[in-house]
């Protein structure tokens, strides 16, 4: 059996909250979902042939993809589905169904498990994966392989999968429990990819590689769609495997994209430990609450090779902080930072704009907050209420949005949507034009040049970093 994860091409572009031209150019990371789902496919089943094309990286055009497909035609194709590559999700399945009509089309990933229904009733999805994706392809999979003629009697075995029936009717089966040991989980099947042609412009080097080492978070940020979700983790032991699995791979720099990496202190102490041990001689960066860094925790970050960490600040405002249900004040923001400052970490800071009750005041505070804290690198954001979200659902009870625009654009994604923004008093241009002024003179000051200069080891980094620097000076 041939399964094939496509990862499209940016055919269409909702803008989206975050600054547009960082978001079109920062990252291109590889999809560790699906290479978490590939590898344990490997594992589990003989006989199947896995191919990751990242379209966003290749050389392939559409055409050439709809060749490919004709040639070697997979028996399914899967897609990690988000609400802003849906649509560029669909144009690729249009050529999958043109090229293989009989090729099976399954959509995983945020979207799909926030809108089970809609999606499936999609005309060219075939199968949906609401949440955690290993187990349910492995079981789905197997059905299809040993059962091609008559895999629809046994699809309502398979927990966390949405379907169409013999007639045509959507089914969404009972949810699939999390899995609770995340160790047993296969490393992502990185023999798939070529590591060296993803980037990541704020990296130091050309050679990073990204890990997650978490699952689920238990705060309750009113804007987050992984609000109060079962957190588990990987033990510091299983994520060091990994990491000396790609240094042997020629890894030396680590981004541990987990939402916040630092929340077990105990466990983050022992994973600094092992990293001290080993003298791996690598960097990497985290992201963090802030209500989780003091100055032991900082202490043992620096030595083991942390060189910058990711924090949620927000606002500067106390009162659009608690509007949020962030669960920080505005002192944990300033401890935090002392910290990672005296420890020599650089501080990297998430704010936001627009929230429906800000005002211009809020907005000076938390500038006049960036001011005091010093981070290294700042991104602003404009507040959105995300699918599903605590935020969304309260807009939507007390009549500040009339229609719930996300499960429509769900069940008709149209190219024209564009995402809504929800203050009460700054029409969107405003809000674009704070955003972009913020990020501009943010990032054109000498200090924050000079240090970004002073730290990029890699020339092919420091010329991506130049033609960003250049496109906001433009902006």
């Amino acid at each position: 059996m041939k399964i094939y994860f496509i990862v499209p091409p940016s055919i269409y572009y909702i803008e989206p909250y975050a600054f547009t031209k960082a978001d079109q150019n920062n990252a291109s990371r590889p999809a560790l979902g699906l290479l978490y789902v590939a590898a344990a496919l490997r594992e589990a089943i003989k006989n199947i042939t896995i191919k990751i094309i990242d379209m966003r990286l290749s050389q392939l055009s559409l055409k050439d993809l709809r060749t490919q497909l004709s040639t070697e035609k997979p028996d399914i194709v899967g897609f990690s589905v988000l609400t802003f590559n849906l649509l560029n999700c669909l144009e690729v399945c249009k050529i999958v169904k043109t090229a293989t009509p009989h090729t099976k089309i399954c959509f995983g990933g945020w979207h799909p498990t926030l809108y089970p229904h809609e999606t499936v009733n999609l005309a060219p999805v075939d199968f949906v994966v609401v949440g955690e994706g290993e187990t349910t392809c492995v079981e789905l999979v197997n059905i299809l392989s040993k059962h091609p003629h008559s895999y629809k009697d046994y699809l309502h075995t398979i927990y966390g999968l949405g379907y169409k029936n013999q007639h045509g009717q959507c089914v969404i089966n009972p949810n699939r429990a999390l899995i609770q040991n995340l160790d047993a989980i296969p490393f992502p099947a990185y023999e798939l990819i070529n590591l060296k042609n993803y980037t990541n412009l704020l990296a130091c080097t050309n050679n990073i590689a990204n890990i997650i080492t978490t699952r689920g978070c238990p705060y309750a940020c009113s804007f987050c769609d992984i609000r109060r979700s079962r957190y588990r983790t990987r033990s510091p032991q299983n994520v060091l495997q990994e990491i000396k699995f790609l240094v042997d791979k020629g890894i030396t720099e680590f981004f541990l994209q987990d939402d916040n990496f630092t929340l077990d202190r105990k466990r983050t102490i022992k994973f600094c430990q092992l990293l001290i041990e080993e003298k791996l001689n690598i960097q990497y960066k985290i992201s963090s609450r802030v209500n989780h860094i003091d100055n032991e925790i900082a202490s043992y970050l620096k030595k083991s090779g942390c060189y910058r960490i990711y924090f949620g600040v927000e606002s500067g405002s106390q009162e659009v902080l608690n509007y949020l249900e962030k669960g920080i004040t505005l002192e944990q923001i300033k401890n935090a930072f002392y910290f990672a400052h005296k420890h020599k970490i650089d501080c990297f800071a998430y704010i936001m704009i627009g929230a429906p009750h800000e005002t211009l005041n809020d907005i000076h505070q938390t500038l006049k907050l960036i001011k005091e804290i010093k981070p290294q690198h700042l991104h602003c954001a404009i507040c959105t209420a995300m699918p599903q979200t605590k935020l969304y659902q309260n807009l939507l009870n007390n009549k500040t949005i009339a229609h719930d625009y996300w499960r429509a654009f769900a069940t008709t994604p149209n190219p024209d949507f564009q995402t809504p923004f929800i203050s009460q008093y700054f029409d969107d241009k405003t809000l674009r034009k704070m955003q972009n002024t913020i990020q501009r003179n943010f990032y054109l000051k000498p200090r924050i040049i000079l240090a970004e200069i002073l730290k990029t080891k890699d020339i092919t980094q420091f010329l991506r970093k130049a033609k960003m620097a250049l496109k906001m000076a433009l902006t």
